[in-house]
């Protein structure tokens, strides 16, 4: 189909994003009649004159509207139009003003304040100080059209545009010109584009400052792929890959290692030399110092005797549960760890009542809201998320509990600490008083952080710490067809469904075989529309889809545009973009809002669309969000396995196909299987399975955590 157009002047908007992007424009055309355009236009001012191509295409609830796929801006055509683009463009120019301007200088305005702004003295009510408003309002404006054409120039659009001019405010355009490396740090632009303006400037490859940004940048990529250094050679193998002569990359490294812009580990010649940003090898160091520290210098006050705290929680432990809570009570650091069926909700109910009986204040946390809220049921007392025990700040942007202001514990108990990467481990630790316990509570078989560390398997991998580690499946947790299977994938075994699982005699555990991808999509369909209501499960409330990827066919977006289409299909919607909402929808948080406090993994509930947002119920408490913080709520239909971490769901329905080979892991699959409550579904194509059970390791990060504290012991 070929591209059509359109032309006319910008009369205003109906809808506009916050990011510079997607907008709902009207456009008078030629005619005299107004017609509506969507796209990336929220960066244009309202009088400016459009070119655009696109499509034409019927909305189902707006009507016609003008799809536009490229945009042209000319400068104003009318008088009405030079009057809306002079109050929209310019800071300290409303309405009444621009008509002023306008009336004294007709069409040849913006010359006026190009070349002669002198002349704005001959406007009727301008003093000096308008004056010189205007004059700095229109260089902004100006300095703006100039960032956009520079940026167009090396294919980035408005979205882009609008990110930079966030960032570096009026030195937008010199760093873009003069410093195109600080670029890297903007969330979309990357190493590659911020080297082909640079290069275009004629910076040489060798140039120190290229080099430079090169090993940040990768060294950052690793971070966020979890790690918190690279071995010097495969540092050295990635700079290669962007272009960086190998020679000048080594003499590069010298230098910043020299002036300290980097922290190498190792002898020259050891084949895994260490290269870490400086912040994170003084983080890891720090967190190694505080637990080695805490170790020597907690003592238990007193004998440590549980029996009654068993007799006040109504429980009796085994042996090894025994044992997990005098250790846990007698040493300034431990960690519990073990699978499902194991204990670990037992024991912590028995460790807070001991802490009770001995007079001491213990705090719960966890690193997802989902994960204290779990904890708080579990344990019997408040638990909060780790940025909430430590009182994160929206103003500094810092934690207010650290070492100056303490909290005020003996204890402090921390559940799913699988999900505890470096940052959030330094920041606890920092806030702990001396003589304060610390607990790690967690199954170290389940997925690392999403953020840079392991803490929970360096801690364990030590053997510096003492470590209780939970084996024996109780017998009511073993009659779970889940807790088998999970136990059954963590062995690399291949997980066996109810009807052929004769060890228990609950049938709460399901593997349904597609080979083809959409077939097994349709049958997911199915098992939620009309299988699991027959068994008591709300299709809306109590199931949970989880999928390695966001991509394909089983992938969260599309799965997410069929439940929403099979599950809700008549809730009031709110349109962004691609990105279809609905008054009842279950939406994902996916980063962390200070502004708003909420927490990537924060679950809720559409409730209302207001003014181009959302009203949103999370657990009780509604938060409205517009604009930039709708781009961090997905649909929570189906959601990455990396998402559910810390979460447990009534039933949870698993799609695994071959389409994900390179995400299978063994961790990937027990993970999935772990946040099911009372019932689980596999569907599946049979290799994919084989192939995740099959599959230990392979998602292996580079820290130093562990090999410090075997070298403090």
């Amino acid at each position: 189909m070929s591209a059509e157009r359109l032309e006319g002047e910008l009369t205003g908007f109906s809808f506009k994003s916050g990011d510079g992007g997607f907008a709902v424009g009207k456009i008078k055309i030629q005619t005299g009649a107004e017609v509506l355009a969507v796209g990336a236009i929220a960066h244009l001012y309202e009088g400016q004159r459009v070119v655009a191509t696109g499509q034409w295409v019927n909305d189902g609830r707006f009507g016609r509207q003008f799809k536009i796929e490229s945009c042209l801006v000319e400068e104003p055509r009318t008088l009405r139009g030079l009057e809306r683009y002079l109050s929209a463009a310019i800071d300290g120019v409303g309405p009444e003003l621009a008509r002023r301007i306008v009336e004294t200088f007709g069409l040849d305005a913006l010359q006026v304040l190009e070349d002669e702004q002198e002349r704005l003295a001959e406007v009727p009510g301008i003093g000096d100080k308008t004056r010189e408003k205007i004059a700095v309002g229109w260089a902004e404006d100006r300095t703006g059209r100039a960032l956009a054409i520079t940026l167009k120039g090396f294919g980035l659009g408005p979205v882009a545009c609008k990110r930079i001019a966030t960032e570096f405010g009026k030195d937008a355009l010199t760093v873009v010109q003069r410093r195109p490396y600080d670029l890297v740090k903007i969330k979309g632009i990357g190493f590659g584009t911020a080297d082909q303006i640079a290069r275009s400037s004629g910076v040489a490859k060798e140039d120190p400052a290229r080099i430079q940004a090169a090993v940040g940048f990768c060294l950052e990529a690793a971070e966020d792929d979890g790690s918190c250094y690279l071995p010097e050679a495969v540092l050295l193998e990635r700079l290669v890959k962007l272009d960086i002569p190998l020679d000048a990359a080594r003499t590069e490294l010298d230098r910043m290692a020299g002036f300290g812009r980097v922290a190498r580990h190792g002898a020259p010649l050891e084949e895994h030399r260490a290269i870490f940003r400086p912040e994170v090898e003084r983080m890891e160091a720090k967190v190694a110092r505080s637990l080695e520290d805490r170790l020597r210098d907690v003592a238990a006050a007193r004998a440590v005797d549980v029996s009654a705290a068993e007799v006040a929680c109504k429980l009796e432990l085994h042996t090894a549960q025994r044992a997990a809570v005098e250790l846990a009570l007698a040493s300034g650091v431990s960690v519990i760890t073990g699978g499902p069926g194991t204990g670990k909700t037992t024991i912590l109910k028995v460790l807070l009542a001991a802490g009770r009986q001995r007079n001491e204040k213990w705090l719960c946390a966890a690193p997802t809201g989902r994960a204290a809220r779990r904890l708080t049921e579990s344990g019997g007392q408040e638990a909060k998320t780790l940025h909430r025990l430590l009182e994160f700040s929206m103003q500094s942007m810092k934690f207010t509990r650290d070492s100056s202001k303490l909290l005020e514990a003996d204890g402090v108990l921390v559940d799913e600490s699988s999900m505890l990467d470096l940052k959030l481990m330094a920041a606890l630790l920092d806030a702990l008083p001396a003589k304060c316990r610390l607990v790690l509570v967690g199954d170290v078989d389940q997925l690392p952080s999403v953020g840079a560390g392991q803490i929970l398997r360096d801690c364990i991998d030590s053997g510096a710490l003492p470590v209780a580690r939970l084996t024996e499946v109780y017998r009511q947790a073993n009659d779970s067809g889940i807790v088998r299977n999970a136990h059954r994938v963590n062995h690399g075994e291949v997980p066996l469904s109810g009807e052929k699982d004769e060890a228990g005699e609950v049938k709460d555990f399901f593997v349904l075989t597609r080979e083809d991808a959409m077939d097994a999509q349709n049958l997911l369909l199915q098992v939620i529309q009309q299988r699991l209501p027959k068994l008591g499960f709300d299709p809306k409330r109590d199931v949970q889809v989880l999928t390695p990827m966001h991509g394909g066919i089983l992938g969260t977006t599309a799965l997410n545009e069929r439940l929403q289409a099979a599950l809700n299909p008549d809730g009031a919607p709110l349109v962004r973009g691609n990105r279809t909402w609905r008054v009842g929808d279950r939406v994902l948080q996916t980063r962390n809002d200070y502004d708003n406090d909420i927490f990537n993994g924060d679950v809720g509930s559409v409730r209302a669309v207001e003014s181009g947002g959302l009203v949103i119920d999370f657990d009780g408490r509604e938060v409205t969000l517009i604009g930039d913080s709708l781009d961090a709520i997905e649909l929570a239909y189906a959601i990455s396995i990396h998402k559910s971490q810390g979460s447990e769901y009534p039933a949870v329905i698993v799609a695994i196909h071959n389409s994900h080979f390179v995400m299978l892991r063994r961790n990937l699959l027990y993970t999935a299987l772990t946040r099911a409550k009372r019932f689980a579904c596999l569907v599946s194509s049979a290799r994919a399975v084989r192939t995740a059970v099959g599959r230990a390791g392979g998602d292996e990060r580079y820290t130093r955590l562990a090999a410090r504290l075997r070298a403090g012991r």
